[in-house]
């Protein structure tokens, strides 16, 4: 089976060197076509291309974007499966068979990516080689390691991406609105999942990232406002901001018991806690979630996904079904959590665990707006809009009746506080001291951005 390699130039020659002759020395050259587009390079980068024999070239008189040149690589790829990759790449043995091999493994896998040194989200690793001599030898080491281990995810970065090129067919090629790039590999990945396809990382696949050479390469391009432009089309795109439901919340699953074989994950938006469940243990997961079109994509891995209102109490459950029931920042969204809270324990087993995270209302980004009179809701965060109730360290275990719950453990996610602040809210703790008032927990509390609780049935 062929595979067509899509890269893309802008400038950076000598980061283009690097990659072209990484993937010929680590790559099997039968049933390979690489295709190079360049987007309108000035430092010779063209006169290099047309040395290296076999390469398929698209000269670009501008920088036409990432979207726009890939699917000029991809109009005239014949691959049966296509490899996008960027120029600031050096790959290393073995990286593409393992990425082939995971592909084909199952016909639900749509798309596969690389582990990296540098790359946001899960495909991202500890590395502990210091110059790009050292790459080829900690590789090889790693990916021994991990040999045929893979890992599901709901999103896959586009610097080194391989897919099928019927998937591609399905989907559609890359939405060239986004320009010179940034958020359209996650509308490629959210079209891929939302077709039923499945997303894996190969860990035994290891591809070296510079990153954003093209964008240092070009100083007219500014990253960081190119990201805010696109991650707003995305948004509007999809009507939803999907990169906080793709957060797979480790400090949540770090609660969930390893015994754990039935799950019910209530405001599982994506499902990005469950994927992450899978990954770790064998269970099934059952979901709760309002929005159904983020609901559709959890409903990819979870048993099944109910669109409800979870204040009805209307689950189709019978008493006893669950050993573990997730509460990921939803209690204060309810009129009365003290309630649902009793209500659910019906449908744990004796002995199983309730996981909640809930903010704590007594963080300095309410507190101290508070001292000076405001009290501002906002589109997310501790005084996000939606939120109904409000709960401290101290008050979070009303939630938990002493009768039906025994509280496990009570820890805390941190959010550093503004110096002054901090310095501020322990003068005030330091004088009330003066007057007989007790606020040692202040400076603990106003830093308390999580609460989370793993609470145990009786």
């Amino acid at each position: 089976m062929k595979t067509s390699i899509i890269i893309l130039t802008y400038n950076q020659l000598h980061l283009t060197k690097q990659c072209l002759k990484s993937i010929i020395k680590n790559t099997q050259q039968k049933d390979l076509e690489i295709i190079v587009i360049d987007n309108g390079s000035s430092d010779g980068t063209i006169d290099y291309l047309k040395s290296i024999p076999h390469l398929e070239i698209i000269s670009n008189g501008k920088n036409l974007g990432f979207a726009k040149g890939c699917n000029q690589g991809l109009d005239i790829a014949t691959g049966d499966q296509i490899l996008f990759l960027n120029n600031d790449t050096i790959v290393t043995k073995n990286w593409l068979e393992s990425m082939k091999s995971l592909l084909y493994s199952d016909e639900k896998i749509g798309m596969v990516g690389p582990v990296s040194n540098y790359v946001s989200g899960s495909q991202q690793i500890h590395v502990d080689y210091t110059n790009i001599d050292e790459v080829q030898d900690f590789a090889s080491g790693y990916c021994e390691s991990n040999a045929g281990k893979s890992r599901r995810v709901l999103r896959l970065v586009g610097f080194c991406l391989l897919v099928k090129k019927e998937v591609m067919k399905k989907i559609g090629k890359f939405d060239e609105s986004f320009g010179y790039g940034s958020f359209e590999d996650d509308d490629l990945c959210l079209r891929a999942l939302n077709s039923g396809y499945q997303l894996r990382v190969a860990l035994d696949s290891f591809v070296h990232h510079h990153g954003h050479a093209t964008f240092i390469g070009n100083q007219d391009i500014d990253i960081h406002h190119l990201y805010s432009i696109n991650r707003k089309k995305f948004i509007d795109k999809w009507k939803v901001d999907l990169t906080y439901f793709f957060h797979s919340r480790p400090e949540i699953i770090e609660l969930v018991p390893l015994g754990a074989k039935k799950i019910l994950d209530i405001g599982c938006g994506a499902g990005a806690v469950g994927m992450e469940l899978l990954n770790r243990q064998s269970c099934k997961l059952y979901g709760v979630e309002l929005n159904s079109f983020i609901g559709s994509i959890a409903n990819q891995h979870y048993e099944r996904v109910d669109t409800i209102d979870v204040e009805t109490l209307d689950l189709p459950y019978t008493p006893n079904s669950f050993d573990t029931i997730i509460l990921a920042d939803v209690l204060e969204h309810l009129k009365n959590p003290w309630n649902i809270i009793e209500e659910l324990s019906v449908y744990l087993k004796p002995s199983g665990s309730l996981i909640c995270s809930i903010p704590n209302i007594s963080h300095a980004e309410a507190l101290f707006p508070l001292i000076q009179g405001d009290w501002n809701y906002v589109d997310a965060g501790i005084l996000d809009r939606t939120h109904l109730r409000f709960f401290t360290p101290k008050t979070v275990q009303t939630l938990f009746p002493q009768d039906l719950f025994e509280v496990q453990s009570q820890t805390y996610n941190y959010v550093d506080v503004d110096s002054k602040v901090k310095l501020f809210l322990n003068e005030v703790s330091y004088l009330a001291k003066k007057f007989d008032f007790s606020l040692d927990h202040l400076s603990e509390y106003t830093q308390i951005y999580q609460i989370l609780i793993h609470a145990k049935k009786h």
